[in-house]
């Protein structure tokens, strides 16, 4: 009889742990779902304006504030906007915010809602004087914020994708790629690339470009110089426990 009530215990535990489950999972893919249609509707609002005309030139207008027009309704409605990032054939589409630190934005969206998804995020310390933008988001499981960076491991896809958008508030830009790499945090042969989100000087911008270069999955052929504008991308790679997957391009002057 003891037998039969531990057993009884033991079902009772497992359907209560499959329930919680259940819960989770499906809480999960509801926020992902949620998440998903407010940033479709901040795209549609930026789709309003036209990056390009015919002849493949930038279009620039601004608003009287001198934020270009395609961005300046989202500012307004959250100015810790600092820019777009568009990768062609992913889902990478998405406004870009900065805060006074790296944490905000890890579980909030661009309203600033408990989201767990989050947000692209600057890293705070790569403010406008800065030569790298260093930009974060989550792996997400369904497909969504930065999970497509990690197409950059087939150099296939990089040769067919290797720039990428980013614009500021103030100016359309496009950036080339230049090194794809992944590193570990906490191992011994760690590349902190992280600290490197405020170059001011030309010594540790070479240091930098020379330490992506070694590191990178495949060479592009394309190098940087002090002077170059960069952004670097980075995400989770989940190939092992705290690894990170990082994309950084130069901007391409037009």
């Amino acid at each position: 009889m003891k037998v039969k009530k531990i057993l009884t215990l033991i079902q009772v535990l497992l359907i209560l742990f499959i329930v919680v489950c259940c819960i989770f999972v499906g809480k999960y893919f509801y926020d992902c779902k949620n998440a998903q249609v407010e940033y479709e509707n901040l795209q549609d609002v930026v789709e309003k304006y036209p990056r390009v005309d015919a002849s493949g030139n930038y279009i620039e207008e601004r608003d009287d504030n001198g934020i270009l027009l395609s961005y300046s309704n989202l500012y307004k409605q959250n100015n810790d906007m600092v820019g777009w990032i568009k990768i062609s054939d992913t889902k990478i589409d998405y406004p870009v915010v900065r805060s006074k630190d790296n944490e905000y934005y890890l579980h909030r969206d661009f309203s600033k809602n408990s989201q767990y998804s989050g947000i692209p995020f600057m890293d705070y310390e790569s403010q406008d004087i800065s030569s790298n933008y260093i930009i974060y988001a989550h792996n997400m499981k369904d497909g969504s914020m930065f999970a497509d960076l990690l197409k950059y491991e087939d150099k296939s896809f990089y040769d067919s994708h290797s720039t990428i958008i980013f614009d500021d508030l103030y100016e359309r830009g496009e950036y080339q790629i230049l090194g794809v790499f992944t590193t570990k945090v906490g191992a011994n042969n760690e590349f902190r690339y992280h600290d490197y989100a405020n170059i001011t000087d030309g010594e540790k911008f070479s240091e930098y470009i020379k330490k992506v270069k070694e590191l990178s999955c495949y060479d592009t052929g394309i190098t940087a110089e002090y002077g170059d504008k960069l952004i670097t991308l980075s995400t989770c790679a989940y190939h092992t426990s705290n690894e990170r997957f990082v994309v950084v391009a130069k901007k391409i002057i037009k």
